[in-house]
C-alpha cells in the first residue's frame, strides 16, 4: 500500500511541527537536564540547532530516494514483512513521545495551577478531542494549525516585548560558569524532544513543497525564539527562575504591559489547544503505522485506542514514581529518538544501496 496523495502543503506541514515543538518548549524545565541552570542552555539551544540538522539529514535523504513513500511504506517494500518491525517501532515511538507530553503537561498543572483541577478530566477533555481532530484527518488538522500559529506566534511576542525592559546585565554571569555538565544535559534534553524529525519520515511525502526549505525554516525557527526566550528570562528574572520548575509559566505569570497583566491563563490556553493539535498529529502517525501493517479498518481503530493507552499511561505516571521516572529518563527518551531520527532511516538506506547495487550487478550479466 503506497502513501496517499499529496493532500497539505510544505508551510502547513512545518507548521504544525513547528507547534509540536514549541508545546513541548513552554513546559521546558531544566531539571529534566540535570540541574536549574537557564542561562547554560542558551548556549545548549545552539549547539542543539547544528545537530539537529545533523540528525534530520537521514530522513531527508530517505525522502529524497522516494518522494512519494513514507518510510513505513520504504520498510515494507525493502524489507518486506520484515519492515512491518521498523513500522511497530515508530508506532510505539509515537505513542510514547504522546504520553511524554500529555504527562508534562499534567505535572505542570500539577505544580503550577490549582490543585482543584481534576487530571481525569483534564486528560479526558485533550484526549477526546485529540481524537476527534485524528479522525478528521490530516487535512483539518494542517488547517487547524494556522489559526493556533497565530495566537501562539502573539503570545510569545507579547511576552518578549513584556520581558525586554525587566532585563538586567547584572543578570547574566559567563557561560559554563560551573562546568559544562548544564550545556551538555541541555544539549541532550532538547535532542530527546525533536520527536518532529520521526514524524517527517512519516509526513513528507504527504506535502507538497520544498523539504528543504521547510526544515531549515522550523529548525531555524525553533531554536531562534528559544534562545530569545531564554535569554529574556535570565535577564528579566535572574535568581528568581532558580525556584521555579516552568520558568516559561513563571515569566508569563509576572509579564505585564500597560492593562495587561497575568497572561498565565491565556497562555494555559493556548498550551493546551497546542497540546491538543500534537497529540491529534501523533495519533494520526501511529495509526498511519498501524494501517501499513493490518489494514485501513485497524487504522481507524487504533485512533481510538491508542487515545485511550495514552490517557491510561499518562494518568500512571501523575500517580506512579517509577512510571513518571521511567518516562521522563533523558537516556531512555534521547535513545528512542535517535532510533527513529537516525538509526532505522540510516538501516532502511543502508538496504536500498544493497539492493540498488545488486539490480545493477544482475543488470550487466
Amino acid at each position: 500500500m503506497m502513501t496517499e496523495k499529496q493532500v497539505i502543503t510544505m508551510p502547513q506541514l512545518f507548521c504544525m511541527l513547528f507547534i509540536s515543538r514549541m508545546v513541548v518548549d513552554i513546559t521546558y524545565t531544566p531539571y529534566l537536564a540535570g540541574g536549574g541552570e537557564v542561562w547554560d542552555h542558551v548556549l545548549s539551544a545552539a549547539i542543539s540547532w547544528i545537530l539537529t540538522f545533523i540528525m534530520v539529514l537521514p530522513v531527508y535523504f530517505l525522502y529524497r530516494r522516494q518522494p512519494s513513500m513514507t518510510l513505513a511504506d520504504q520498510a515494507y517494500f525493502l524489507m518486506g514483512k520484515a519492515g512491518y518491525a521498523v513500522t511497530a517501532v515508530y508506532a510505539l515511538y509515537f505513542l510514547i513521545m504522546s504520553c511524554y507530553t500529555l504527562s508534562l503537561f499534567e505535572v505542570f498543572v500539577t505544580n503550577a495551577m490549582s490543585p482543584q483541577i481534576s487530571l481525569p478530566m483534564l486528560t479526558l477533555a485533550i484526549l477526546a478531542t485529540s481524537c476527534y481532530g485524528a479522525f478528521k484527518g490530516i487535512e483539518a488538522l494542517a488547517r487547524t494549525s494556522g489559526f493556533i500559529l497565530v495566537v501562539l506566534c502573539a503570545s510569545i511576542i507579547f511576552l518578549i516585548c513584556a520581558l525586554f525592559p525587566q532585563v538586567d546585565t547584572v543578570n547574566y554571569p559567563p557561560f559554563m560558569l560551573n562546568g559544562p555538565q548544564q550545556t551538555i544535559g541541555g544539549v541532550l534534553l532538547m535532542l530527546s524532544r525533536t520527536a518532529c524529525i520521526p514524524a517527517m519520515a512519516m509526513l513528507l511525502p504527504l506535502a507538497k513543497g520544498s523539504a528543504k526549505s521547510g526544515i531549515f525554516v522550523w529548525n531555524t525557527s525553533v531554536h531562534l525564539l528559544t534562545g530569545i526566550l531564554l535569554t529574556l528570562m535570565v535577564g528579566a528574572l535572574g535568581e528568581f527562575l532558580q525556584t521555579q520548575l516552568f520558568p516559561v509559566y513563571a515569566a508569563a505569570s509576572v509579564a505585564e504591559i500597560g492593562v495587561f497583566k497575568r497572561m498565565d491563563a491565556l497562555y494555559l490556553g493556548i498550551w493546551t489547544a497546542g497540546l491538543f493539535l500534537k497529540t491529534a498529529l501523533f495519533l494520526v502517525l501511529f495509526s498511519m503505522c498501524v494501517r501499513r501493517i493490518w489494514g485501513e479498518r485497524a487504522g481507524r481503530v487504533s485512533i481510538g485506542v491508542g487515545g485511550v493507552l495514552i490517557g491510561l499511561f499518562s494518568l500512571l505516571v501523575a500517580h506512579n514514581r517509577f512510571a513518571a521516572a521511567f518516562l521522563f529518563d533523558l537516556n531512555f527518551l534521547l535513545w528512542c529518538t535517535v532510533t527513529t531520527s537516525i538509526l532505522l532511516p540510516l538501516l532502511l538506506l543502508v538496504v536500498s544501496g544493497i539492493r540498488k547495487k545488486h539490480r545493477r550487478s544482475h543488470a550487466q550479466t
